[in-house]
C-alpha cells in the first residue's frame, strides 16, 4: 500500500483534513500497530486502505495479485443463519464439511451447543471471533484489524493472538491494548502529530523511544 506523495485524507467530518503529504509503504510480512489519540485518523486510514473511503488526492497502489481483508470494530453477519451454516460457506473454495465446520468453530471457542444457533444471538465478541475465523481461512496478503480485542475476554484474545502467530501475511492493526500490541507487532506507527512517525518494536519499545526523543528535544 503506498498513497502517493502529496495525497490528503479527509475526515468523515466535512472540512477537516486528517493527513497531508502522506507517503507510506507496507512491506511483506510486516506487522504494524497504529497508535494515537481518538480522532487522529487511525480507523479512517484502515478504511482508506480497505477501499471503504477514498483520499481527496493521491492513490492507493496494491501489488498485483495481492488481497486485503478488513475486520472493522462492528461486525455484521446475516442474523438468521446458524454458525455451522456460515462456517460451511467459509473459504477455501471447496465446501467445508459439517464435521470440519464444527471442529473449526470449537477451535475458536464456540461451544458444541452453539453451532446450530442463529448468529443473531451471538455477543459482539463472539461475532468478532467468527469473523476472525473467516479472515484467517481466506489468508489475505494484508489483514486490517480495527480494535480486534474489544469485547473479547482473555481466552478469546489468546485465540486471536494464536491465529495471528500463524498468519503469514502483512498485518496492520489499530489497538489501545498495549499488551496485545507487544505480542503481535514488530513496528509501531504514531499518528499523534497528523503524520506517520515510525518506531521499530512493540508498544513498550515505542513508549521508551518516544520518551527518549522528547527528552533529547527538551
Amino acid at each position: 500500500m503506498r498513497p502517493e506523495s502529496g495525497s490528503s485524507i479527509a475526515s468523515p467530518e466535512p472540512g477537516h483534513t486528517l493527513f497531508a503529504e502522506l507517503d507510506w509503504t507496507v512491506l511483506d510480512h510486516q506487522r504494524v500497530g497504529l497508535v494515537g489519540p481518538n480522532g487522529s485518523g487511525k480507523s479512517s486510514l484502515l478504511r482508506l486502505i480497505a477501499g471503504d473511503i477514498a483520499p481527496d488526492r493521491g492513490e492507493i497502489h496494491r501489488r498485483r495479485g495481492s488481497s486485503v481483508d478488513y475486520l472493522p470494530q462492528s461486525v455484521a453477519f446475516e442474523p438468521r443463519a446458524t454458525l455451522i451454516e456460515r462456517a460451511m460457506r467459509m473459504p477455501p473454495a471447496l465446501p467445508m464439511t459439517e464435521g470440519a465446520g464444527v471442529a473449526m468453530l470449537l477451535k475458536y471457542l464456540f461451544r458444541y451447543d452453539q453451532v446450530r444457533q442463529p448468529i443473531g444471538v451471538l455477543s459482539g465478541g463472539e461475532r468478532s471471533r467468527l469473523q476472525l475465523a473467516r479472515l484467517v481461512l481466506e489468508r489475505p496478503n494484508l489483514l486490517l484489524l480495527d480494535e480486534p480485542t474489544n469485547n473479547l475476554d482473555i481466552p478469546s484474545a489468546e485465540v486471536l493472538e494464536g491465529a495471528l502467530d500463524d498468519f503469514e501475511g502483512s498485518l496492520l492493526v489499530v489497538s489501545h491494548d498495549r499488551y496485545f500490541l507487544d505480542r503481535v507487532v514488530d513496528r509501531v506507527i504514531d499518528l499523534s502529530t497528523g503524520s506517520l512517525v515510525g518506531f521499530d518494536g512493540g508498544y513498550t519499545d515505542f513508549v521508551v523511544a518516544s520518551a527518549e526523543s522528547r527528552a533529547a528535544e527538551g
